[in-house]
């Protein structure tokens, strides 16, 4: 671990956690919290409160996305969803506000940042509507704590009395024109501080985990372990209340009750979780709507028949059918409740029919390894020279490591160099299982179109602009199996970093992917950005190629993308074919030899 030591895991005069801490609890002193409607027709302060009476009457709760451009907007679209809810007597407790990323960036610096999908939230009138002008309670998520803004989202959201406000799994979130790690996690631990003066008042620090470091492990044992650091990050050195949930990364419902149950065995303050989110990750666009149904009735018939059996107090999300292919419509959402307010009936009824002895055994092995990585984990860091009771050096230095490092320097697991990181999970993700077929997928595509040739010569940046890694991992890997050279810079890069990466590399090639409805900005952002610098490799980019343009929404944007001189790819054997064109003569068709790439 010397090579990582030398790296300056933490710089020498990062600013102090005591005085960031001192000065997030006086903040947070001063603050009023709103009281919402959702709060006063149960009769709580806060919405922890209430979870932790549904808790004790193994009441089910459920929770809702939505984050249109506006609040207006957004505020409507609430409005019809709860009207259509009374008329059908569904029930709806909590809608995710789901924001844009320019949220995460100071007030200045939003309105001259690329606009991505989700909610802004301009005014301090917008803010206050979350309390005052609708039904369900908001809470407040993405682009919060974790970001350059973390203090100032902090102190609006509780102000406008949001319970559970999030998300600190984002700490690795990079933001369009911010380049420093250390202010932006100081600005996080001093939000979290924020946070934890109101705990007598039920506010929560939110960690929504799947958009983090654990949608890259492979092992459920180091995702554990991560909920484990954060919460001693928050809680033992902080002293906010910590609630991580999960959910759209898991699609094997065993796997999921087991990993719920693990969570609940290592919350030792009681605080109940936010929300067990939906599978997304097992629906595509090329899957029909009908097998979408059969998908998420699985899914959230057994999310809540695990909370029947188990409460814990989390609230319950079933994924509309139309996620892989749009943003939700009222109508998707209405029916995605319906679905799961009829599963709970159902589930109710068959509770006595499941076995959780199963389930049950798994957790205790996921509750094992995650306790082995965690000690590890800060063992190892101690050893790096790391202050494991300065949660700012924390928290920068695990940033810096990344989820991959993370994994392979203290995974649980037995060696085998058989798996992409050399160690044979204790419990595989379903991260792991989808990469290792989507890659063997795409690679048997790439055979099947004769495209099988060698990319020796050929230098290309890879990199993803938002959290989505499947597709960035199949391209990364099939790419080296041909023999490029790749320079993998990983989930959440922003554009000029890319085109910085290319000028430092000497790239031929730039693939970029993105699934956020920015495809036409981020690809006219790194093009200018290429410029900038003079150079001009070969640009691809893929992902969901769709961008809001004027009052049309999710519109295809490939044609406007090519005219840019970028290239549109809707599968990774689009890429290969340009790239073997472009391979140095000498290689051209020589057949490449299949050996496995680390991960």
């Amino acid at each position: 671990m010397s090579s990582v030591a030398e790296a300056e895991l933490v710089p020498g005069d990062i600013p102090s956690s005591a005085e960031l801490i001192r000065r997030g609890r006086e903040t947070g002193a001063g603050l009023s919290k709103a009281i919402t409607r959702y709060q006063r027709r149960h009769e709580v302060i806060s919405e922890r409160f209430y979870k932790e009476r549904c808790r004790e009457d193994r009441t089910i709760t459920y929770y809702i996305n939505l984050g249109l451009k506006s609040w207006p907007e957004t505020r409507e679209a609430l409005a019809e969803v709860q009207d259509e809810c009374d008329r059908r007597g569904l029930r709806v407790d909590r809608v995710s506000l789901t924001s844009d990323r320019r949220m995460g960036l100071m007030p200045e610096d939003r309105a001259g940042a690329t606009e991505e999908t989700g909610i802004m939230f301009w005014t301090p009138a917008d803010w206050a509507g979350i309390a005052k002008e609708i039904e369900p309670q908001g809470i407040v998520n993405d682009h919060a704590v974790g970001s350059p803004a973390s203090v100032f989202n902090a102190v609006a959201a509780i102000e406008a009395g949001v319970s559970y406000v999030g998300n600190l799994s984002q700490q690795a979130y990079g933001y369009p024109g911010w380049s420093s790690d250390v202010d932006q996690m100081a600005n996080t631990v001093e939000a979290i501080a924020v946070i934890a003066a109101k705990r007598d008042q039920g506010v929560v620090l939110d960690s929504y985990t799947d958009d983090g470091f654990c949608a890259s492990f492979h092992d459920v044992a180091t995702s554990l372990a991560w909920c484990m650091f954060h919460r001693y990050v928050a809680e033992e050195l902080i002293g906010a209340a910590y609630s991580p949930s999960f959910g759209s990364t898991y699609a094997d419902p065993m796997l999921k009750a087991a990993f719920a149950r693990s969570l609940d065995a290592i919350n030792t303050a009681g605080v109940p979780p936010s929300v067990t989110h939906g599978d997304t990750n097992s629906l595509s666009p090329s899957y029909s709507l009908d097998r979408h149904a059969a998908t998420v009735t699985q899914d959230i018939f057994f999310s809540i028949a695990n909370e029947l059996d188990h409460p814990t107090g989390t609230s319950v999300h079933a994924t509309p059918l139309t996620e892989p292919t749009r943003i939700p419509t009222v109508g998707d959402i209405v029916q995605s409740l319906e679905i799961a307010n009829e599963a709970e009936r159902r589930a109710r009824e068959s509770l006595p029919m499941i076995d959780w002895r199963p389930v049950n055994e798994l957790r205790d092995r996921i509750v094992t390894g995650g306790g082995k990585v965690y000690a590890a984990l800060m063992a190892g860091l101690e050893d790096l020279g790391v202050d494991i009771r300065d949660p700012l050096a924390l928290l920068i230095a695990t940033r810096r490591l990344g989820a991959v490092r993370i994994e392979e320097m203290f995974g649980a697991g037995e060696p085998d160099d058989s798996y992409p990181r050399g160690f044979e999970p204790v419990v595989a993700t379903n991260t792991l299982s989808r990469a290792i077929a989507g890659r063997d997928e795409v690679m048997a595509e790439v055979r099947d179109a004769g495209l099988d040739r060698s990319l020796h010569g050929v230098k290309v940046v890879a990199a993803s602009g938002d959290i989505h890694e499947y597709g960035l991992d199949a391209v990364v890997y099939v790419l080296r199996r041909l023999g490029a050279e790749v320079v993998d810079l990983g989930t959440s890069v922003d554009e000029d970093l890319i085109a910085a990466a290319a000028v430092e590399t000497a790239a031929d090639a730039v693939a970029f992917s993105t699934y956020n409805g920015v495809a036409l900005s981020a690809s006219e952002t790194l093009t200018r950005h290429l410029e900038t610098r003079e150079v001009s490799p070969l640009v691809f980019v893929g992902g969901r190629l769709t961008q809001d343009l004027g009052d049309a929404k999710s519109v295809d944007v490939s044609s406007q993308i090519a005219e840019l001189g970028v290239i549109p790819c809707q599968a990774v054997t689009e890429m290969v074919g340009r790239l073997a064109d472009s391979a140095p003569a000498s290689h051209r068709d020589q057949p490449t030899e299949h050996k496995g790439e680390p991960a």
